[in-house]
């Protein structure tokens, strides 16, 4: 639990970000702290102890994925968000259009834009969970910011269509 506190909230939201389900990330979670705790043997540094969740966290998901555990409904993570006062509704409004842009992300775009921009992983460690080369992470993170960049700008493009059209109305 010493390890686990000061991570809870950064290992929580890459299960809800793999999984984009609030109830399949809660189970995800679990089936990755149950696996962490029965491998706590393997590891070498308390320190990479996010690090080692998230890789536990990533191929419990691609496993269980396969076996059609996990089913995809993006619209029921946002649905699931509380909104407590008007200042968090906007902030809320905000998170949600984020996102509904990350989940139209390539999943590996999607990945790679948590880990780094959201949960702080460094390349070298995000090479580590994905694979591949430094640059072709370097490269994921540049198309990804891009296309999340292109993908928000649409979306205000859209909002104000919208409310150009409700005042129109009105």
């Amino acid at each position: 639990m010493e390890l686990y506190i000061p991570v809870r909230r950064q290992i929580s939201n890459y299960c809800r970000t793999l999984t984009r389900n609030e109830y399949l990330a809660g189970d995800l979670l679990q089936d990755t702290l149950l696996s962490a705790f029965e491998g706590m043997e393997y590891i070498r540094k308390k320190e990479s102890f996010l690090f080692y969740l998230c890789a536990t966290a990533k191929r419990i998901y691609l496993k269980q994925k396969r076996r059609n555990k996990y089913v995809v409904d993006s619209e029921e993570m946002v649905e699931n968000e509380t909104i407590s006062s008007e200042k968090e509704a906007m902030t809320n409004i905000d998170i949600q259009i984020l996102y509904k842009a990350i989940d139209q992300l390539p999943e590996k775009q999607r990945e790679v834009i948590v880990l780094f921009e959201i949960i702080g992983f460094s390349i070298k460690e995000i090479k580590a969970i994905q694979g591949g080369s430094m640059s072709g992470v370097k490269s994921r993170i540049v198309r990804a910011r891009e296309k999340l960049t292109s993908l928000m700008s649409d979306s205000e493009i859209e909002e104000q269509k919208i409310g150009n059209q409700k005042i129109e109305k009105i």
